[in-house]
């Protein structure tokens, strides 16, 4: 599998935030992808890349891993990175690890430690809005904290595919591709039955944050330490792209602060999408309509804050109650909103023709595009102090957009545009939105 050549559009996602603890992101499955002929192949990779944005500037760096190593679904990669504004970042990632002795036991990591000159917060603290109610759902867009800091954290994921479903005999599924798609002779997704049909995961998750911001108001600081349980059921008939059956999670994730064991935090929250084949066309190879709803609370989210980054009994943003970002309201910052509860809903319009131009460009085909998607979305969310259904569905913030996909060496590579009532976002990203 050449899954490396798109190391510069998995940089992105590991600037912006760690890639599954506390997220529920649906990781994909664990999956051996072969070519028509049968084949696993492994590939090795080095790959400078240079890239810019607004809060870093114009950023250099190199990757390098191996994919289908050390076993065939595995991979094993790592970046580092320097920018023009003098932030830095280096990066370690592995997923799909079996662990040994454990057939049914696998691994995914991720490690990073950087400093960033302009990192941006919404938390209370900025002078110019002395009221507070930063990352609310009425609050002020400009309502943020920014500056220089460390952002930093360890993520283990220890998943158990459990032996039940379609993982009754084999915990690693394999399938056939022809063109970046599975063939189609591949059975179809049964019906949603745990004990039956799909495959069934148990993922524990250890973590460490440490983040801090040095805005003109001084120092504030934040760190944590805790673990993550969730159950993923996928009975999704190609979970890199699917375009029948659904995925549920259900998950918690419990934390303390590392210097004060008292600011305990705990985050429910929940996952399910669903994927409707709406047939070929004349030009359309695939067309698929994707839903996804979301809901995350907070139960010991407190209104009192401190001078830290993380208020009391209140956990980090990326496994909070929180919208905005690559994955929810493309169309805000990432953490524009953060609450005790939130709602999410997204609507994916997936299409892919049968005319492949990037499939022929030459100097394209070190990439092997097997197939490109167009899909215009709409999202709609907000967060609120309590877990209130009526509340939830008042006032909801929305955005649309419109997101390119392709197949680049069987990985999913997205670039969405949203837009929203403040203003439109491009997020680059491995994999789907949901």
């Amino acid at each position: 599998m050449k899954r490396l050549t798109v190391l510069v559009c998995l940089l992105f996602t590991l600037i912006q935030s760690p890639a599954f603890a506390g997220d529920l992101t649906m990781p994909p499955m664990i999956l051996r992808l072969q070519g028509q002929k049968g084949e696993i192949e492994s590939r090795k990779l080095i790959l400078p890349y240079v890239f810019a944005t607004e809060t870093l500037g114009v950023a250099g760096g190199v990757g390098a891993g191996a994919s289908a190593w050390p076993s065939e679904q595995a991979s094993l990669f790592g970046i580092v990175m320097g920018t023009t504004n003098s932030s830095w970042a280096a990066y370690l990632l592995g997923t799909s690890m079996q662990i040994p002795g454990g057939r049914r036991w696998f691994l995914d990591t991720s490690v990073s430690i950087g400093r960033f000159t302009q990192q941006r917060l919404y938390a209370d603290g900025n002078p110019d809005f002395p009221e507070g109610g930063a990352g609310s759902n009425d609050s002020d867009p400009e309502n943020f904290i920014e500056g220089e800091g460390w952002h930093n954290w360890i993520l283990f994921n220890f998943k158990y595919v459990l032996p039940t479903g379609d993982a009754r005999d084999e915990p690693i599924r394999t399938h056939r591709l022809e063109q970046g798609l599975p063939v189609a002779d591949e059975p179809p997704p049964g019906r949603w039955n745990p004990r039956r049909s799909g495959r069934t995961l148990l993922q524990f998750e250890p973590f460490g944050f440490y983040r801090t911001i040095e805005p003109s108001t001084g120092l504030q600081q934040g760190s944590s330490s805790g673990l993550g349980l969730s159950v993923l059921y996928d009975n999704r008939d190609f979970s890199p792209n699917p375009s029948r059956g659904s995925a549920t999670t259900l998950g918690i994730v419990s934390g303390v602060g590392f210097d004060n064991d008292t600011e305990s935090w705990t985050s429910m929250r929940g996952k399910f999408s669903k994927y409707l084949d709406l047939g070929q066309a004349r030009r359309v190879r695939q067309q698929v309509l994707a839903f996804n709803v979301w809901t995350a609370y907070t139960p010991t989210w407190e209104d009192e804050t401190d001078s830290r980054l993380e208020v009391e009994d209140r956990p980090p943003p990326s496994m909070d109650a929180s919208l905005g970002g690559y994955l929810r309201l493309r169309g805000y910052p990432l953490y524009r909103f953060q609450d005790k509860a939130a709602i999410y809903y997204g609507l994916e319009y997936r299409v892919i023709p049968k005319w492949n131009p990037l499939g022929t460009l030459s100097w394209l085909r070190w990439l092997n595009i097997d197939w490109w998607q167009f899909v215009p979305f709409i999202e709609a969310g907000r967060v609120a102090p309590q877990w209130d259904l009526q509340e939830l569905h008042t006032n909801m913030k929305w955005d649309a957009g419109l997101g390119i996909r392709v197949m680049a060496a069987l990985v999913v590579v997205r670039a969405d545009i949203a837009f929203s009532e403040e203003g439109s976002n491009i997020w680059v990203m491995v994999g789907q939105a949901f």
